[in-house]
């Protein structure tokens, strides 16, 4: 018998005579007495028979010729063959907005014509033969092309497809008639709206051409409330650099107060901390002389008691996903063989962080995907190469990272947030257990 490799053992904060266990494979948790704990994980002394099988059951001891890799392996290979069908459409790679952090800056800016859409269309109904299919509009900002949305959708439609739609958009350009065409021609509809400052600063930060700093807030707020107010799910996405956490959880109290008085069940807002290549703002390596950032935006999460975790999720789903100890089949959705990102010029990406970088696409909507090329295979490769993962207890969690973040930002970038707060990010999942 060994110790599962997968295993966070911490301290418990408030009692010292208590050892806290999580899995990260099986998402078991247990509170041991530090005795217990001692013999068992520090001196490995298996002899008390019938606590060791109690462990095993939940996955903290396994036998001596478990590979839990391969287990794992095998689990990642069975997820990435996910039949789910779902595309990435960019409308656009045209913005009204100018944030200095986005990722497309420096790529071509040209909306999708209706030459382009056609073979979209084509390309999907050769490749997507089941007729539920999840589309995420994206750009650019992808309402500046609203209608070429509608144009495939109608497309779609017309050939039985069922869809399922989320959009991410700025929010600036959210009208009652778009809301109404999208909840008319969607069975189900969710929508990402980033929102990165308060007032006119949040005006400063996204830098609209078409809107006056000193409005553009208060648009965004009122066309967040129409969504709300029509009960569809709406994620807001607090991005923020980790030098400037303190900013960030004002801003995210200050938020929660604007959409009182609405379906809040219907709102998850978030923290998203960039991932800009700059070592002062790498949150998987944090080297600050503050608390880690995630750890503080967590604290923020559940202080204000609001949102706990995403409307779509359950209860237990979510609490483990709000503290980010939740474990998945895969890195990303993006490494399963039915997912795809069509840029607005018809190329294929195999997520949309690459998009509009011609040197990482994989295909194109005339002559579909090259699955002998280089990206292509490292997205759908469901090996563990890198040694230091191997030996992670997080592993379950990441799967070994974003894939796009190591091509674009090599391995500085690679390790999941949580890694270096783990055994915090128990302690403050027992006490919220505990609360309920």
């Amino acid at each position: 018998m060994k110790i599962s490799q997968f295993t966070i053992a911490t301290e418990q904060d408030d009692d010292r005579n208590n050892f806290l266990l999580y899995n990260t494979h099986t998402t078991a948790f247990v509170v041991l007495r530090k005795d217990i704990y001692m013999q068992i994980f520090v001196n490995r002394d298996f002899s008390d028979t019938q606590c060791c099988d109690q462990l095993k059951k939940m996955g903290f001891l396994v036998d001596d010729d478990f590979d839990e890799l391969l287990a794992l392996e095998k689990l990642r290979i069975k997820g990435m063959d996910d039949p789910v069908q779902n595309v990435t459409i960019l409308t656009t790679t045209e913005c009204n907005a100018r944030c200095y952090y986005c990722f497309e800056h420096g790529i071509r800016q040209y909306p999708m014509t209706r030459e382009i859409a056609d073979a979209t269309v084509k390309y999907i109904k050769k490749n997507y033969p089941e007729k539920q299919l999840a589309i995420n509009w994206f750009g650019g900002e992808p309402l500046l092309n609203f209608e070429i949305i509608k144009y495939i959708t109608a497309q779609l439609k017309e050939s039985g497809y069922e869809i399922i739609s989320h959009i991410t958009t700025n929010g600036s350009l959210l009208t009652k008639e778009m809301i109404d065409y999208l909840q008319r021609e969607y069975s189900d509809l969710s929508f990402q709206i980033t929102i990165d400052e308060i007032g006119a600063k949040y005006g400063e930060v996204k830098r609209y051409i078409d809107i006056a700093k000193e409005k553009a807030y208060g648009r965004v707020v009122q066309n967040i409330t129409q969504l709300l107010d029509r009960h569809i799910t709406t994620n807001v996405r607090l991005n923020f650099a980790p030098s400037k956490i303190e900013r960030a959880k004002e801003i995210y109290v200050e938020l929660k107060k604007a959409f009182e008085g609405h379906d809040m069940s219907s709102l998850y807002m978030y923290f998203a901390p960039l991932t800009l290549d700059n070592d002062n703002e790498i949150i998987s390596d944090f080297h600050g002389h503050i608390e880690h950032p995630f750890l503080q935006a967590v604290k923020t999460q559940f202080d204000e008691g609001f949102p706990l975790y995403k409307p779509r999720y359950d209860e237990t789903v979510g609490m483990v996903g709000a503290f980010g100890l939740m474990p998945n089949a895969f890195s990303c959705g993006m490494t399963t063989k039915n997912r795809i990102c069509i840029d607005a010029d018809g190329t294929l990406y195999k997520c949309h962080r690459l998009s509009g970088r011609k040197q990482y696409a994989c295909g194109t909507v005339f002559d579909g995907i090259d699955t002998n090329n280089d990206y292509y295979k490292i997205f759908r490769n469901p090996i563990i190469e890198d040694e230091e993962c191997k030996k992670c207890s997080i592993l379950p969690i990441c799967q070994g990272g974003c894939k796009s973040q190591r091509i674009l930002y090599g391995n500085k970038q690679k390790c999941h947030r949580i890694k270096q707060i783990q055994g915090k990010l128990v302690n403050l999942y027992y006490k919220e257990v505990c609360k309920k």
